[in-house]
C-alpha cells in the first residue's frame, strides 16, 4: 500500500510536463508508407483485436498513437500486435515461435488472448487517461503497447496504483532505477545507457582498424529522451578518451536549426552523434545538405533514425548512416525470419518489419508466455511468473542473450547492436558475431553515396 501511495504522489511530476522519448522503429527498407488522419478519432474509444466473438478471451492492454504526428508508426504496431495475438491463438505448428505451435495458451486450458487497443496521441496524459479506463472499465489484466519513455513514466504511476504489469520498451534508465522504483513495471530491451556505451566501444574497434576517429560532436533534441542521451554522451566520451568538438542540445518542436548546423559545421567533428525524433532529423539533414556540411560518421541514437516517416523523406540521404539498435531483420534465427515474412500480410501501407514494431509486439508475447508459464491471467502471478521467465531467446522475436531482471525490472542480459544503412536497408556492423556486412567509411556527402 505504501508504495502504491508513493506513486500516486509522483502524479503530477510525472504526467504533466513530459514530452516522448525513447523507442521507435528500425525500419529496414525505405519501403513507402502513407499515414491516414484519425485526429477525429475520440480518445476514448478502443478497439478490440483478436477472436472477438470469445468472450472468455484474456484481455490485454495495449496503448499507441492512431492519431497526431507518430500515427503512422502507431498503425504498424498495433497491426504487429494484430500478428502476435494470431499467432498465439492459433496453431502454426510450422512456426519456431513461442507459443505459436499451439492454439491459445496450453497453461490455461487453450484460452485465447485478445488486446483492447487505445489512442495515446503521443500524449503522456492521454496515455494515463486511457490507461485507467482499460483497467477499470475495459478489465485488462496486463498493459503494453507502444509507448514513449515519458508515456510509460505517466502510465507507470496508473498501473502502479491498480496492481496490473506493464511491459514496454521505452529507454530512459529512469524508469528502471531507484528514481521511480515501479514495482510493475519491466523492461526486457537494452536502455539508453547499454546503447551508448555500445556506440563508444564500437567507434573504439573502429579505430583499432585505422578510422582515426577522434573527435565527436553531439546534437540531442531536449525532451527526456535527448536529454539524457546527452548526458551519457557527456560523461561515456570521456571515459574513453574522445575530445567533444560541439555539444548542441535543440528544442524538438524547432523548425529552423542553421544556426546549430552552422556550429557543428565550423566544429567539424568526426563523428557526430545525434538523439532526434523523426520530424527534428528531417530538418537537420535538410540543413546540413543546404549547407553542404558531412562528417566522416553519423551515429544516430535510434528514435527517429529508425522511423519510416525520417526514412522515407530522407532516402538516398541516409545512405551509409549508423544507428544504434535493439534488432536487425538480417539476424539469422528461424523465428526473426519467419516473422520478418509473416508481417508482410499485416502491414498497412508496404512498410517491413522493423525495430520498433519487433520491441513492441515482443512485450506483448513476453506477456503471453508470463501468464501461460503461471498457469494464471491474475496480474500478481503474471508479476511473478515475468520476474522469473523461463524461455528459450532463440524463440522469441528478438533473441538476448538472456533474460534476467535486476531489483527494478530491468533485464540485466539484453543486448543491443549497430545497424548501418547500406544500398537503403539497415544491416549490421556489431557486434562482430551477427556483423552482416563491413562497415563503410567515410560517408561521402548526402545523396552522394
Amino acid at each position: 500500500m505504501k508504495k502504491r501511495l508513493v506513486a500516486l504522489a509522483l502524479t503530477s511530476a510525472i504526467i504533466f510536463g513530459l514530452v516522448g522519448c525513447g523507442s521507435g522503429s528500425t525500419s529496414n527498407s525505405s519501403t513507402s508508407s502513407t499515414s491516414t488522419d484519425t485526429s477525429s478519432q475520440s480518445t476514448t474509444s478502443s478497439s478490440e483485436s483478436g477472436d472477438s466473438d470469445d468472450e472468455d478471451a484474456i484481455k490485454i492492454g495495449f496503448l499507441t498513437p492512431l492519431s497526431g504526428d507518430t500515427a503512422t508508426y502507431g498503425k504498424q504496431v498495433k497491426c504487429a500486435g494484430d500478428m502476435i495475438v494470431d499467432l498465439v491463438n492459433n496453431a502454426r505448428p510450422e512456426m519456431h515461435m513461442a507459443l505459436a505451435k499451439d492454439a491459445g495458451l496450453p497453461n490455461l486450458n487453450n484460452k485465447k488472448i485478445k488486446i483492447v487497443v487505445a489512442d495515446t496521441k503521443g500524449d503522456p496524459s492521454t496515455a494515463a487517461s486511457e490507461a485507467k479506463r482499460l483497467i477499470t472499465e475495459e478489465g485488462v489484466v496486463a498493459m503494453t503497447g507502444q509507448y514513449t519513455s515519458a508515456i510509460t513514466k505517466a502510465v507507470a504511476v496508473v498501473t502502479e496504483n491498480y496492481g496490473i504489469p506493464l511491459v514496454t520498451a521505452g529507454s530512459s534508465p529512469s524508469l528502471t532505477s531507484s528514481d521511480t522504483n515501479f514495482q510493475w513495471y519491466f523492461r526486457f530491451c537494452p536502455n539508453d545507457t547499454t546503447f551508448i556505451e555500445d556506440s563508444f566501444d564500437y567507434l573504439d574497434g573502429l579505430n583499432k582498424q585505422g578510422y582515426n576517429l577522434k573527435t565527436v560532436g553531439f546534437a540531442c533534441e531536449d525532451t527526456e529522451f535527448g536529454t539524457y542521451i546527452r548526458r551519457e554522451m557527456e560523461r561515456i566520451s570521456g571515459e574513453h578518451g574522445y575530445d567533444v568538438a560541439c555539444d548542441i542540445q535543440y528544442s524538438a518542436s524547432a523548425t529552423n536549426v542553421s544556426a546549430e548546423v552552422m556550429k557543428i559545421k565550423e566544429a567539424n567533428p568526426d563523428v557526430l552523434m545525434m538523439s532526434s525524433y523523426s520530424s527534428d532529423a528531417i530538418l537537420y539533414f535538410k540543413t546540413f545538405k543546404e549547407q553542404n556540411w558531412c562528417p566522416k560518421m553519423l551515429l544516430g541514437q535510434r528514435g527517429g533514425f529508425i522511423q519510416t516517416d525520417f526514412l522515407n523523406t530522407m532516402g538516398e540521404n541516409t545512405e551509409n548512416i549508423f544507428t544504434t539498435a535493439g534488432w536487425s531483420s538480417d539476424i539469422q534465427t528461424d523465428t526473426v525470419k519467419e516473422l520478418v515474412e509473416e508481417y508482410k500480410k499485416y502491414t498497412p501501407d508496404g512498410s517491413e518489419l522493423s525495430e520498433g514494431h519487433t520491441k513492441d509486439m515482443t512485450d506483448l508475447l513476453m506477456i503471453c508466455i508470463a501468464m501461460n508459464q503461471a498457469g494464471s491471467s491474475e496480474p500478481e502471478k503474471v508479476r511473478e511468473a515475468i520476474k522469473n521467465l523461463d524461455i528459450d531467446t532463440t524463440t522469441l522475436p528478438i533473441p538476448w542473450m538472456g533474460i534476467k531482471f535486476d531489483e527494478y525490472g530491468q533485464n540485466i542480459e539484453a543486448n543491443g547492436f549497430i545497424v548501418q544503412m547500406r544500398d537503403q536497408k539497415y544491416q549490421t556492423v556489431y557486434p562482430g558475431d551477427y556483423a552482416a556486412i563491413e562497415p563503410k567509411l567515410p560517408m561521402t556527402g548526402w545523396g552522394k553515396q
